[in-house]
C-alpha cells in the first residue's frame, strides 16, 4: 500500500532530532518540499499554493481542526502518541476527502503490552506527559495531557503576546473476541491568545478550542475488515482583530456528531477499501464582510445557518499489476447541505508506480480535490465549515521519480502542477483596497480566484538514527492567479486580471543536518533559506485598467540548532537538549515602509514606483527551547 501510493513517510524519533521542530511530528510539514511558510517562525505554510486550511490533518483517522497552539506553535497532539507521518503533497487516496493541498495524517504509536509505559517532558514553554497501561483480553488505557505557560519565554525575548494553552488525550481498546475490538479515542485542546496587546487598536485576540471522542468497533470477517465508528466533535472560536488588517473576525460555536464505515479487503496484491460518513453540524459561526488582509468568504446569513448536513462516500483500490507496476484508483463523493443550499462534489484519484527491482520508483498521479468555501486558516468550527455557497476545487497532477541509494539514503524528484477553481485564497502581505491616482479607495480585490501553481521538488533523507543523518528538501515553485477586482463605481462593476499572490516564492530550501554517537551525544542543525516573496498593492489606472505593482523583498535565510545528550538503562531513557531557533536572528521584512519613502507612488501605494520602495523589517523572531525527557 505504501509503495502504492507513494506518500513521505516520517518517523517520530527522526523527527525529535531536527531542530526548528520543538519535536513536534506535524512541524515537520514545514521541511518539506512544495511547502512555503505563511509567516517565519509559525508552523502553517501553503502546499503547492493552496492556502493552510486546504490541507487536511489527521491523528488516527480523526480530523484535527486545530493541529497547532498558538503563538510557539506546539502541536495539539502529545508527540508521544504519534507512531510515523505520512504526507500526501497531492492527488492523496480518496479515502481522505476536502484537500486542495495536502494531506498529513498521523498514525498511532504501538506500546508493547507487557508493563506499564510512559513518557514526561519538561521544556520552558510547556510541561507534558502521558502513560499507557496494559489491560486482560489485548488491552490497554493511554492517558495524555499537556499545559502551556509560554508567556516566560515570550516576555524573555520581548514579544508583546499573552497565550495559554492546554490539551489532552486519551484512548483505550480492548478485544471483545478473537475477531473482534472496541476502542474509544478522546483529542481536545484550548488556546486563548492575544498579540499586541499593549495596543488596543491594534491587538489580535483567539480565544479556540476543539474536542473529539470516537467509538469504534473493529471487526474481521474471513478477508475483510469492518469498522464502525460514531464520530462527536465540539468547536469553539472566537477572533477579533481590532485592526482590521491582519486577520478576518469570525467565530462559531458548532457541535457535530455522526457515524463512519470502513470495510477493507485485502489478499497478497490487492486491496480494496470502501467508506463513508455523515455528520449533523448544529450551531453557528460568523463572519464579517469587509476587507480585512486575509481574504475569507463571507455570507452571513449563510454562515449562520444553525443546521447543516455533510455526507462522503468512497472507494480505494490498490492492486499489485505486475511485479513492476503498482496501480491506486480512487473515487469519493461528497455532499454539503446547509439550510436550503446543497453543493456536491465527485472526486476521482489515480496513481501508477512503477518498480525498477528495488533501486528506483517510477511515479505518476492525479486527482481531483473539492472543498467549501471556508476560512483560510484551519480553526475550530471554521476551517471546514461553508461561509458562503460554493465549492473550491483543485485539479492535481504530479510525477517523479524516487531511488533506494545505499546507506539507507533516499532521493526523490518530482514535478507538479496544480489547476485551482475558485480558489478562497490567502494573501496577507498586498493591500486588498484598490486605489485610483488620489489615493482614494474605489474597489476591493474578491475573496475568489482561478490559478495554477506549479513546480519541480527536490527531496533527501537517510534516518535520524546513530552516525551522520540528513534530510535535504528544495522546491522550485510559481504561483499565479486570475484575481477578481470588485469595481462598485465602474459600468462592469467587476474586472479580472492576472495576480501574483505574495506566497509565489521561487525558491525555497530546507537543509538539516545530524550527528548522533553511540554514547548518547547528538548535534544537528538546520538552514532554512528562501527567496523573496511578492509584495505591493493593486490600483487602478487612469485608462480604468487594474494594474498589480510587485516589488520583491529580499532573501531570508534562518539557522536553527540543537544538542542533545541521551542515556538509557532497560526500559526506561532520558534526554536533555537545547534547542535554538533562529541562532543567526535573521529578520524578515514585515511590509513595505511607505511613511518613510519619498516616491510618491511608494506613499499612496498607486502606481510604479521610480525605484523599490523602502521595506519595513520585523524584529528578530528567536527562542530558545530547553527540555528534559524521559521514557519508561
Amino acid at each position: 500500500e505504501a509503495r502504492a501510493e507513494a506518500p513521505l513517510k516520517l518517523e517520530l524519533d527522526g523527527i525529535r532530532n531536527i531542530p526548528g521542530t520543538f519535536g513536534e511530528p506535524f512541524r515537520i510539514l514545514e521541511l518539506l518540499p512544495g511547502t512555503v511558510p505563511l509567516v517565519n517562525g509559525q508552523p502553517y505554510v501553503y502546499i503547492r499554493g493552496a492556502p493552510p486550511s486546504a490541507s487536511v490533518y489527521l491523528y488516527d483517522d480523526i480530523p484535527v481542526p486545530l493541529i497547532f497552539h498558538s503563538i510557539l506553535g506546539p502541536s495539539t497532539v502529545q508527540p508521544g502518541l504519534i507512531g510515523a507521518i505520512d504526507v500526501y503533497s497531492g492527488a492523496a487516496p480518496a479515502r481522505y476527502g476536502g484537500a486542495l493541498g495536502g494531506v498529513v495524517s498521523a498514525t498511532r504509536r504501538p506500546f508493547a503490552d507487557d508493563r506499564v509505559h510512559g513518557e514526561a517532558e519538561l521544556r520552558i514553554i510547556d510541561a507534558s506527559a502521558l502513560v499507557n497501561v496494559p489491560m486482560p483480553k489485548q488491552g490497554s488505557m493511554t492517558f495524555g495531557g499537556r499545559i502551556g505557560y509560554p508567556n516566560l519565554i515570550l516576555n524573555a525575548v520581548d514579544v508583546d503576546a499573552n497565550a495559554n494553552y492546554w490539551d489532552y488525550q486519551y484512548r483505550t481498546g480492548v478485544d471483545m473476541s478473537a475477531r473482534s475490538r472496541f476502542e474509544l479515542i478522546a483529542i481536545g485542546a484550548r488556546d486563548d491568545s492575544v498579540i499586541d496587546s499593549e495596543d488596543p487598536s491594534e491587538t489580535l485576540a483567539l480565544d479556540l478550542q476543539y474536542h473529539r471522542v470516537d467509538a469504534r468497533f473493529i471487526g474481521r470477517v474471513n478477508r475483510w475488515s469492518f469498522i464502525g465508528s460514531l464520530l462527536y466533535g465540539y468547536d469553539f472560536s472566537d477572533v477579533a482583530d481590532a485592526s482590521a488588517q491582519a486577520i478576518a473576525n469570525a467565530s462559531a460555536n458548532i457541535h457535530r456528531i455522526g457515524p463512519r464505515f470502513w470495510a477493507i479487503y485485502g489478499v497478497r496484491k490487492a486491496q480494496l477499501r470502501l467508506g463513508g460518513e455523515m455528520s449533523a453540524l448544529l450551531g453557528p459561526a460568523n463572519c464579517v464582510r469587509g476587507f480585512q488582509n486575509i481574504s475569507t468568504p463571507c455570507d452571513p446569513e449563510f454562515a449562520a445557518e444553525d443546521r447543516r448536513l455533510t455526507g462522503s462516500a468512497f472507494a480505494d483500490a490498490n492492486v499489485s499489476a505486475t511485479d513492476w507496476l503498482d496501480l491506486s484508483l480512487g473515487l469519493r463523493f461528497d455532499a454539503w447541505r446547509t439550510g436550503q443550499n446543497l453543493d456536491m462534489g465527485v472526486s476521482p484519484r489515480a496513481r501508477a508506480t512503477f518498480h525498477a527491482q528495488e533501486i528506483a520508483d517510477v511515479f505518476v498521479g492525479w486527482g481531483i480535490g473539492v472543498r467549501p468555501a471556508t476560512y483560510s486558516i484551519p480553526l475550530p468550527g471554521l476551517g471546514d465549515v461553508p461561509l458562503e455557497p460554493g465549492l473550491q476545487g483543485a485539479n492535481q497532477t504530479e510525477g517523479g521519480v524516487r531511488f533506494f541509494l545505499p546507506y539507507e539514503i533516499t532521493l526523490e524528484t518530482r514535478g507538479y502542477l496544480n489547476i485551482y477553481r475558485d480558489l478562497r485564497f490567502l494573501d496577507i502581505f498586498t493591500e486588498p483596497e484598490i486605489l485610483d491616482f488620489s489615493g482614494l479607495p474605489v474597489g476591493l480585490l474578491g475573496d475568489s480566484a482561478d490559478g495554477k501553481s506549479y513546480g519541480f521538488e527536490f527531496l533527501m533523507q537517510r534516518p535520524f538514527d546513530v552516525g551522520v543523518s540528513t534530510l535535504v528538501s528544495y522546491t522550485l515553485g510559481f504561483s499565479d492567479l486570475d484575481a477578481n477586482a470588485i469595481l462598485p463605481g465602474s459600468p462592469e462593476g467587476e474586472q479580472t486580471f492576472d495576480y501574483t499572490p505574495s506566497y509565489d516564492v521561487r525558491h525555497v530550501l530546507n537543509a538539516a543536518l545530524g550527528w548522533q554517537a553511540k554514547f548518547g551525544l547528538i548535534l544537528s542543525a538546520r538552514v532554512f533559506t528562501r527567496s523573496g516573496r511578492a509584495e505591493g498593492w493593486v490600483w487602478l489606472d487612469p485608462s480604468g485598467q487594474v494594474q498589480q505593482y510587485v516589488q520583491r523583498t529580499p532573501w531570508f535565510t534562518r539557522l536553527d540548532l540543537m544538542v542533545a545528550y541521551e542515556w538509557s538503562k532497560p526500559g526506561r531513557r532520558m534526554r536533555v537538549s537545547f534547542e535554538w531557533v533562529n541562532a543567526t536572528l535573521a529578520r524578515d521584512v514585515q511590509q513595505i515602509d511607505s511613511e518613510n519613502s519619498t516616491d510618491p507612488a511608494c506613499r499612496i501605494r498607486w502606481g510604479t514606483p521610480a525605484e523599490e520602495c523602502p521595506l519595513q523589517f520585523t524584529t528578530a523572531i528567536w527562542y530558545p527551547n530547553l527540555s528534559f525527557r524521559a521514557i519508561f
